[in-house]
């Protein structure tokens, strides 16, 4: 699984935090620029964890 780089854009109702993890795009609505750039950041930093193997008999 792979994490793209959060991208954070201001709408009408505030700022937007938007990142693709594992195919699937995480949206996030923030009130200020400032919460915004820290949920990136913790977005960033903290990739998903793998998907537990399954064991086989």
């Amino acid at each position: 699984m792979t994490t793209d780089t959060p991208a954070w854009t201001r709408d009408n109702e505030g700022w937007v935090v938007r990142v693709r993890m594992g195919g699937r795009i995480q949206e996030v609505r923030c009130t200020s620029e400032s919460q915004a750039r820290y949920i990136a950041a913790v977005l960033a930093m903290n990739p998903p964890k793998p998907a537990n193997p399954r064991l086989r008999n």
